[in-house]
């Protein structure tokens, strides 16, 4: 028989008869997306990420960005690669982010006097107010994100995600 690798017979006798009309083998048809972490973790992230920007009074700060002002409020002076090692955002995005903060006033970038080539971040005066009134809208962010699930539930939840979080 001359067929084309990866196609199935369609005659009733071949291994592939018994499989669904779509072509996707029966050993993957009790593969359920929604029941796959990423799926999960997808979802729970968009929801915290929705409760974050219904809770903010400040409609042009986003939780990551909240994240970034955190991390340096924490480690002033911190070169841009330190930032993103803390905060687990790539480069890229980051160096995107730390723009949009730096052009709202809230985020100080200078070259390090040592290397020339790192750039130190550090809050402004406005940076250090924001993150500082928004503190209690993110401590109720998480109780809200936390909220369906019991005291031993969320700390089994954040055990959890800190250990599938390690590299």
């Amino acid at each position: 028989m001359n067929r084309k690798p990866g196609r199935r017979s369609s005659r009733p006798d071949s291994p592939s008869a018994g499989a669904p009309a779509n072509g996707a083998p029966e050993e993957n048809s009790d593969y359920v997306l929604s029941e796959q972490i990423g799926y999960l973790l997808r979802r729970a992230y968009q929801r915290h990420t929705a409760i974050f920007q219904a809770a903010i009074p400040d409609d042009k700060l986003t939780s990551v960005q909240f994240a970034v002002l955190t991390t340096v409020r924490d480690h002033p002076n911190s070169p841009l690669v330190l930032v993103a090692q803390r905060t687990a955002i790539d480069h890229a995005t980051l160096r995107d982010i730390v723009l949009r903060l730096k052009r709202r006033g809230l985020l100080h970038v200078v070259a390090d006097h040592q290397d020339r080539r790192q750039r130190l971040l550090s809050l402004s005066p406005e940076g250090t107010r924001l993150v500082e009134s928004v503190i209690p809208d993110a401590r109720r962010i998480t109780e809200l994100t936390l909220a369906n699930l019991s005291a031993c539930e969320r700390l089994a939840a954040i055990e959890v995600l800190r250990k599938l979080s390690r590299d």
